[in-house]
């Protein structure tokens, strides 16, 4: 089974499903409202996890109307379907 955990895993199947919770960041102690993506992926020759959640963490700032560099991750699973 793959390491989904690792950033530099390959992804090789043809199709994975996700759910990805990111907040505006930096992260504080306490409640922090995130927001969970859930969707599916058709990955690129060559994709890797961690281009997969760069690409998800661009869709976020979108939604949040907010810079790449203001979101946080919080979690993500990752399955192939």
């Amino acid at each position: 089974m793959p390491d989904y955990s690792n950033p530099s895993t390959p992804l090789t199947a043809a199709r994975y499903q996700y759910s990805a919770t990111f907040i505006k960041g930096p992260a504080k102690p306490g409640h922090n409202a995130g927001r969970t993506h859930p969707g599916t992926y058709v990955p690129p020759r060559g994709a890797t996890v961690g281009l997969l959640l760069e690409e998800l963490r661009t869709r976020a700032a979108r939604d949040f109307n907010v810079p790449v560099k203001d979101v946080v991750l919080v979690s993500y699973s990752l399955c192939e379907c």
